[in-house]
């Protein structure tokens, strides 16, 4: 008998450490992404250009910061889209990209995230939304009313992208390779009870038209992430799977048809009712 409880003791102090342990690494793991996180979210390291960039735009921040950006001019277009790009990238990477939204009729603006080319500060989400709102009064200033704007954002990019779609009321929302939330690139559950760039609860609050492509080889965030998102859109919406790509040879494929479904978006969009954009 005494053997007994004793046994039940034992097991119920082990029960207890576990727990303990459990819970403690659980506040630890809270602990690191509440705080590391966004060096986690944007790695980028060295600048692939210089003051002499092509296009090349220095804004000032409401803070003072400088945030460099990037003008593409496209002289037969009415449209610009705003790109968004990924946390590898800066300005001095985007011409392909830019060059195939050239050709598909647009002008380009594009910024890059605090800490990222020429622009200084540190990027953080809370960062990315406001000089995302200051690339939306610039596009303003070169003479683009909101239907003629088109917000594109590639990877973290489809952070920004997806906020400024809400605040706004722009042609169109494109996302390429976008994830749900960034904390759950590589889970389909949520771990934490906070998160970065919640596209996902967000996502039923954006009325533009909403063109998303993936890559159906991305190992880096998986397509269901897309399928998500474009199942929680409420209204005109196509998803492109890019057959054979991955998170960073998109661009390397063949892009017709995703321009063509944008098109057609587009031209629903040009024919139904306009909306006022939802206050912040």
């Amino acid at each position: 008998m005494a053997e007994s409880i004793k046994g039940k003791r034992t097991l119920q102090r082990t029960i207890i450490s576990i727990t303990l342990v459990l819970l403690l690494s659980y506040i630890m793991l809270c602990g690191a992404a509440y705080f590391f996180s966004e060096k986690l979210i944007f790695p980028y390291k060295d600048s692939s250009y210089g003051p002499s960039l092509p296009g090349l735009i220095i804004l000032k921040a409401k803070d003072g910061t400088p945030v460099a950006a990037r003008y593409w001019k496209t002289h037969s277009a009415d449209s610009l889209v705003i790109l968004f790009h990924g946390n590898y990238e800066d300005l001095g990477h985007l011409d392909r990209i830019a060059n195939t939204i050239m050709r598909a009729g647009f002008s380009l603006l594009a910024m890059d995230y605090r800490g990222y080319g020429l622009s200084k500060g540190t990027p953080t989400e809370n960062n990315c939304y406001s000089d995302a709102r200051m690339m939306l009064h610039k596009a303003r200033a070169l003479g683009y009313d909101d239907p003629n704007i088109i917000l594109w954002g590639r990877s973290v990019g489809s952070g920004p992208a997806t906020q400024l779609a809400i605040e706004s009321n722009p042609r169109a929302l494109v996302l390429e390779s976008p994830f749900t939330t960034a904390f759950r690139t590589m889970t389909r559950i949520p771990l934490l009870p906070f998160d970065k760039f919640n596209n996902l609860e967000k996502m039923n609050k954006v009325t533009s038209p909403l063109l998303i492509l993936h890559g159906t080889n991305d190992t880096i965030i998986p397509s269901w992430h897309s399928s998500r998102l474009i199942d929680r859109h409420r209204h005109a919406k196509s998803l492109h799977l890019i057959e054979g790509a991955g998170h960073n040879d998109l661009w390397t494929k063949a892009l017709e048809p995703a321009f063509k479904k944008l098109n057609r978006l587009l031209e629903r969009y040009d024919s139904s009712p306009r909306r006022l954009p939802e206050a912040r």
